[in-house]
């Protein structure tokens, strides 16, 4: 009777913890409240990540609420916002209302995910998006962009063009 007990025990603790995929909970090793991360070149900012909140893993995984990205760039920042945000072995990957704005060039574009590469300074995304430019739509698939969102790779585009912009006209 004894072990019996033992057992159904050990199976409603299990029960009652948050797994991973291998079976092991996943507890962070620190919460933080108000966060604020910079990279540096040559002493001055190159982007500075605010969240606020965020849990930090014993596998330097961090999980973060409401992260905020600003690209610092001699044209105009470039400022990236998400509901949510993970930041893995250098990648920073934006989930839920991800919305990227860059006031200088008219640009605002919106996507459910989208990936930083702290390394290679490219942001990228794979599943579909809008991007508003100056006037003009474009939706697409996947795309990829500089740090800054200056130059951007459109990957299975429709572009709806405004009905007064001279000189381009939708064909009908």
């Amino acid at each position: 009777m004894k072990k019996l007990l033992i057992l159904t025990f050990l199976i409603l603790l299990s029960a009652c913890q948050k797994s991973t995929s291998n079976g092991e909970a996943k507890v962070p090793a620190q919460r933080a409240e108000g966060v604020i991360m910079r990279e540096t070149a040559g002493g001055e900012s190159t982007w500075q990540l605010k969240a606020t909140g965020a849990d930090f893993y014993d596998n330097q995984d961090v999980m973060m609420d409401n992260p905020q990205i600003t690209f610092k760039q001699s044209k105009g920042d470039a400022v990236l916002t998400a509901k949510k945000g993970t930041f893995k072995e250098g990648i920073i990957t934006f989930t839920g209302s991800v919305v990227v704005t860059v006031k200088v060039e008219d640009l605002k574009l919106t996507t459910s995910k989208l990936y930083y590469n702290t390394n290679t300074k490219v942001s990228w995304t794979d599943v579909p998006f809008v991007l508003k430019r100056s006037g003009v739509t474009v939706k697409g698939k996947a795309l990829k962009a500089d740090r800054g969102f200056s130059n951007i790779e459109i990957y299975k585009q429709v572009t709806d063009l405004p009905p007064d912009l001279k000189g381009l006209q939708p064909l009908k």
